[in-house]
């Protein structure tokens, strides 16, 4: 697909979106019904720019004042475009849904269980010793401790489920953001327990027996690698070659945070200066992404 044609069809979606809105969710902030510069130009700008691989707000703007005035000839300034984008920023979570109902995020209804990965992706608004002194969107952040990397860090955690595709880029289903500090099991855990006929599989964080029992009488399975601890020091083979099966069915979902990485920057977040700036990153640049695997991919 062309640019002109990508472009098109991020407003034409954006359009959809704000259609099917309902007025509770979300009003305008513009006094008056005809705006010159409309919040779906807004919006599609935001989502073209991520999805052209440019990382920063002004870096977007830029560009579609220098290659696309001619399509957003009421283009306001920086000042302005920035003001409206993050004016916008309980719209990006509503956005995400949106483009979540779509039949590529769905599981299928046939009579197999379908493999639902689980994992948690760190955002990171400061990190090191630097993590204790950041006041930045305290809201809904918090300092946090990432296992995988071994960091202290300040921001929030994004917690996401997944369908397994053999040989292709697992497929998003559901995504919700916490503090830095919750633990993966507790933010996702009534989540897991709505999960019938299914296998799921996840990392150690989320190892609980009484939640594998829940999940038993749902016909759902959670399997997790095995953890060592003081009265079990070593694995069977047996043991060895399940956990590492889990592993190798995880990697899935670990390609995929990968991807959203590249495509977006999406975990890092130390630009940002407010709440609604880091609403506007996280789920504005998490939606970009379910563009790109709807149309592009």
């Amino acid at each position: 697909m062309d640019w002109q044609n990508q472009l098109i069809t991020v407003y034409l979606t954006s359009c959809k979106f704000f259609s099917q809105l309902s007025p509770y969710i979300f009003l305008k902030i513009s006094p008056n019904s005809n705006p010159s510069f409309t919040d779906e130009e807004t919006v599609t700008i935001y989502i073209f720019g991520i999805l052209n691989e440019l990382k920063n707000i002004k870096s977007i703007f830029k560009f579609t004042t220098n290659f696309l005035s001619e399509w957003f000839p009421n283009l306001p300034s920086y000042e302005g475009f920035l003001f409206r984008l993050n004016n916008l920023n309980h719209l990006f979570p509503e956005l995400s849904k949106f483009l979540l109902q779509n039949k590529k995020f769905k599981l299928n209804s046939d009579s197999t269980k379908p493999f639902v990965l689980i994992d948690s992706l760190p955002i990171i608004l400061a990190k090191g010793f630097r993590a204790h002194k950041c006041n930045t969107a305290k809201e809904i952040s918090s300092v946090g401790f990432c296992s995988s990397k071994n960091l202290f860090y300040f921001g929030l955690i994004l917690h996401l489920t997944a369908l397994f595709k053999n040989n292709r880029l697992a497929s998003p289903l559901s995504m919700k953001i916490t503090r830095a500090s919750t633990h993966d099991l507790t933010a996702v855990k009534n989540h897991l327990l709505n999960l019938n006929h299914s296998e799921l599989f996840a990392d150690r964080a989320y190892c609980d027996q009484s939640t594998k029992q829940k999940l038993a009488r749902k016909n759902s399975n959670l399997h997790t690698p095995i953890k060592l601890s003081r009265s079990k020091k070593t694995l069977s083979y047996d043991e060895k070659v399940y956990s590492k099966s889990v592993s190798s069915i995880r990697q899935s979902i670990e390609i995929l945070f990968n991807w959203l990485i590249e495509s977006s920057g999406i975990q890092t977040a130390s630009k940002v200066r407010s709440t609604r700036g880091l609403l506007v990153h996280v789920f504005g640049r998490f939606s970009a992404c379910l563009f790109k695997y709807m149309f592009f991919l």
